[in-house]
């Protein structure tokens, strides 16, 4: 017997849920509905406050992407590509059309795996890699459409929210929430491009069929996690433009007839276990992404990290000073809590994109300096430090039993006397405990600095206006400070 695809509109894969007020596809149409009448006024004081410390924490991880010296070629690819001066390019010169700008900019942002991510719905955390293109992307379509500041907020956190609440239905959560940035930047642009609800839902059709997916570059530390970022918001800008060209979309690209999301439905099921759920609070409640990186690379590092500055203080309490010469081993342990990733994988391409996802670089780098910063993982400063390179390359990774329920990250410190130090961390708190504020400039300081290009007045300004983005008329008195002149 031939199958056939049911008639537009109509969902046949989900008949016994038709008595639902979020049957497919008026969910998606509800979803989209809230992307186009969310407004300033709507949101929290949660909302604004973490999107304010969101936009300095990204705006500093621009600077800070600019100096990965392997990504430079790009800039200098796409500029002599050309094209209508149309987006700034930030930490850098000149305009180039929009998905280029857009491109460009969300790859800096991502550059070293510095930005802020992880939503939390409902009570469930869940990982998320959309703040390191929506904000670069937000900021790039604000320089070009006259946006306000409480706009410029509205439209990214009604972007994040549709994202929030389609991730929360997800049956496996990570590594397929990359899968929505593509969604993500399409939901914000539509915004830009002042669609209606039914012209959202149709570039949300060519971004949710056109999602790409970093997949195993993480294991095989390749650049390919922010291209990436990158190509999700030039993917955002082409789904915009092809709904406004008049080309016809899904009747819901997530949750209809082989959809985004169903098609990863197992068991023949018609649709997650949670997707009504999803919809609770729509239009009361908007969710963001809320947890902020400790240090460059992936937000697990932050453990190892963590205790690998707590060694190192341990060791200059103790004998008043560290010297590097005395150290003979470092081991670094994960408890046997945690499942085996990337990030244990030993430390041996002595380059950027395999130190931001190595655990026992982060301890070694930590232990060594007090924390892991951006100037010292790139490439040339790791290579230029041979003895973080031996001590990194010689230390090891194993596996300890801790208390049941709980996640932990363990470093010992042998030195050749045949004393020892250690420092344990909580692996989940640490990666989500809200910041300081004192961290959060800090963290700006030492991005902006690294970059160098640009004076402190500078600085000072953008960390001013970025305290009190939602009073400003033109989002470009923010974007100006961004680039070269």
């Amino acid at each position: 017997m031939m199958e056939y695809a049911p008639p537009v509109g109509v969902d046949a894969s989900c008949v016994n849920h038709l008595d639902s007020p979020y049957a497919p596809p008026r969910g998606i149409d509800m979803l989209c509905e809230n992307v186009v009448s969310t407004t300033y006024d709507k949101l929290s004081e949660d909302n604004v406050r973490i999107f304010r410390d969101r936009l300095l924490d990204m705006t500093g991880c621009i600077f800070g992407g600019a100096i990965v010296p392997e990504d430079q070629f790009l800039a200098d690819l796409l500029c002599r590509w050309g094209g209508i001066e149309e987006a700034p390019l930030f930490a850098r010169k000149g305009r180039l059309p929009m998905p280029s700008a857009v491109m460009l900019n969300s790859i800096t942002a991502r550059a070293n795996d510095f930005g802020n991510m992880f939503f939390h719905v409902l009570g469930d955390r869940i990982a998320s890699h959309c703040g390191e293109t929506l904000i670069p992307m937000g900021l790039t379509l604000a320089d070009v459409y006259p946006t306000s500041g409480r706009d410029f907020i509205a439209h990214n956190i009604a972007a994040e929210d549709f994202t929030a609440r389609i991730l929360y239905t997800l049956p496996m959560r990570w590594p397929t929430d990359m899968l929505m940035v593509s969604s993500a930047a399409a939901a914000l642009a539509s915004r830009y491009y002042k669609f209606d609800a039914a012209k959202t839902k149709v570039a949300l059709t060519y971004a949710a069929c056109n999602a790409t997916d970093p997949s195993n570059s993480y294991y095989d530390y390749s650049q390919e996690f922010k291209f990436h970022n990158g190509a999700s918001a030039q993917m955002g800008i082409m789904a915009c433009e092809l709904a406004k060209g008049g080309w016809d979309g899904w009747a819901d690209p997530y949750f209809g007839h082989w959809a985004l999301v169903t098609k990863q439905v197992k068991d023949d099921q018609p649709l997650p276990a949670l997707y009504e759920k999803a919809f609770e609070g729509l239009g009361e409640v908007w969710y963001t992404e809320e947890s902020f990186k400790r240090g460059p690379g992936g937000i697990p590092t932050t453990a190892a990290a963590k205790c690998g500055a707590g060694v190192r203080q341990k060791i200059i309490d103790s004998r008043g000073k560290l010297d590097p010469a005395e150290i003979r081993q470092v081991r670094v342990f994960r408890s046997s809590s945690m499942r085996f990733n990337y990030y244990s994988n030993p430390f041996t391409r002595r380059n950027h994109t395999n130190a931001l996802f190595s655990f026992q670089f982060a301890a070694c780098c930590a232990l060594l300096n007090g924390a892991v910063k951006v100037d010292l993982v790139q490439t040339p400063a790791i290579q230029a430090n041979p003895y973080l390179v031996e001590l990194a390359e010689h230390s090891t990774m194993e596996v300890f039993d801790c208390e049941q329920g709980k996640s932990l990250m363990k470093v010992i410190v042998e030195m050749k006397d045949g004393s020892a130090y250690e420092d344990t961390q909580d692996y989940g708190g640490s990666m989500h405990d809200y910041p300081s504020q004192e961290f959060l400039l800090q963290k700006f300081w030492d991005q902006f600095n690294a970059y160098g290009r640009l004076p402190r007045s500078t600085g000072e300004k953008i960390v001013e206006l970025a305290g009190r983005i939602e009073t400003l008329s033109d989002m470009r008195e923010y974007t100006e400070l961004l680039t070269l002149k």
